[in-house]
């Protein structure tokens, strides 16, 4: 008798379930059939208005868009991740107590390396746990938990109280002061020792040696600067003694000489159109323009003739991201007693800012090394027509391995400054601002009172 109830009571089950399966099927289906039918007269609607055709051209063009999109996005995409890799190394040292290494624009890209390397090292020894010494165990109320608690807040507090001094330390050393630096910084170890003697926390040996080498590294920077600073002092006197040769500036009488024929050509344009007075005017202006240019060219021959006896001078490598996007350098020599001068009269007028110098390299043929690199970068010139303009498609580390395989070993500054055209788009970005801000509140201003 139980078991016929039982068999019923499973079989009633089984029939509710198989009920349950066949109205879920069900209304699955009509959802799916709802779908197709609202989709059908969706299209329907559509092929009303608008022809096959034309439908698969507006998906066609919809694609287009979106991979000219794509395209767009993947350099800012590319910049945003380098940037976010940047700082969350950045983010990395922070976190332990490292502070973030600051770099000039002055420094070598050497010293760079050298300091990310050391700064490494560093933040691995504080990962490790190793980079200070506790030689205490101590209980907090009965706490051993809470005693290793405060023992490592006393840790954590020592080094970044070491790290910040640290580096107030190396920003104040100069060139003439590492031992000064060196006492400072083991006179720091001592105040912090006796700080941290409540539970017993030092500096590590090994931590504390790495930021002497990380000092030194910093000093052989000033000092390489310092060398520099005297070796251009006799590049100075050797293009002075240069000059007094030749007696002039082969740079300036070629400008003048080219921007004067510049002129001269228009001048020349303006005669065919003018008649009369007007006209014997402008044939007058002309014979003293010619003969101004003829005094220039002998002078200019005489110079070059000159200077083929001593060709010292300066290779630089310059880029102005504002005037002519990344990736474009220019390439020149110049034989002035400051070769900056040279620099920045090429960014006052000609171009809307400033240039960024990368490498100014003293060689003792400047004529031919730069003849040989715009040789080596032919191919990539921005002008093919005039070989007059000095800019060539590469970027500075490419001119750096050019320079490097001709033998020549110069400080290189990869790192664009830009100040001048980085400041002028956050101008631009807060007028924007300013101004969509105007015409929101415009917009919600009654059209009449």
């Amino acid at each position: 008798m139980i078991k016929d109830v039982d068999l019923n009571q499973l079989t009633w089950i089984v029939l509710t379930l198989l009920t349950a399966v066949t109205l879920v099927m069900a209304y699955s289906t009509y959802q799916k059939r709802k779908s197709l039918a609202s989709e059908i007269e969706r299209k329907e609607q559509a092929l009303e208005t608008k022809s096959v055709n034309e439908i698969v051209h507006d998906l066609q063009q919809s694609f287009q868009e979106t991979e000219y999109k794509i395209t767009d996005g993947r350099s800012i995409y590319e910049q945003l991740q380098e940037a976010l890799k940047q700082n969350y190394q950045q983010l990395k040292y922070i976190d332990v107590g490292l502070l973030p290494p600051t770099f000039k624009f002055d420094d070598r890209e050497s010293l760079k390396v050298q300091i990310e390397e050391c700064l490494e090292q560093q933040f691995q020894i504080i990962k490790r746990g190793v980079a200070t010494t506790a030689f205490s165990n101590w209980e907090w109320f009965g706490s051993k938990s809470k005693g290793t608690q405060m023992v490592n807040a006393y840790q954590s507090l020592l080094l970044k109280a070491f790290n910040a001094e640290f580096d107030v330390i190396r920003k104040q050393m100069r060139h003439s002061s590492h031992d000064t630096a060196i006492k400072k910084l083991y006179r720091l170890e001592e105040q912090l020792e006796k700080l941290g003697e409540t539970a017993n926390v030092t500096i590590s040996h090994e931590y504390f040696n790495l930021k002497v080498r990380e000092l030194s590294i910093w000093h052989s920077e000033l000092e390489h600067k310092e060398e520099v600073k005297q070796e251009k002092k006799k590049q100075q006197t050797l293009l002075r003694d240069q000059a007094k040769q030749f007696g002039g500036d082969t740079e300036e009488l070629e400008d003048d000489i080219y921007y004067r024929k510049s002129d001269l050509r228009k001048a020349q344009k303006l005669a065919q159109q003018l008649h009369g007075a007007s006209a014997a005017d402008i044939e007058m202006k002309i014979s003293r323009m010619q003969n101004e240019i003829e005094k220039l060219e002998s002078k200019f021959e005489r110079a070059t003739s000159q200077a083929q006896i001593t060709k010292a001078g300066y290779i630089y490598v310059i880029s102005n991201i504002g005037s002519f996007g990344e990736g474009v350098v220019k390439i020149g020599m110049t034989r002035r007693l400051e070769p900056m001068d040279r620099v920045n009269e090429l960014g006052d007028a000609s171009v809307p800012f400033k240039f960024d110098v990368h490498t100014l390299a003293f060689v003792d043929n400047a004529p031919k090394i730069e003849k040989t690199l715009h040789s080596m970068f032919n191919e990539k010139r921005v002008n093919k027509e005039n070989h007059r303009k000095e800019f060539f498609k590469v970027t500075p580390q490419e001119v750096a391995d050019a320079m490097e395989e001709l033998g020549f070993e110069c400080d290189w500054y990869f790192d664009i400054e830009a100040k001048e055209f980085r400041a002028s788009l956050l101008i631009r970005k807060a007028l924007k601002q300013d101004m969509s801000q105007v015409q929101s509140v415009s917009s919600q201003l009654p059209t009449s009172i």
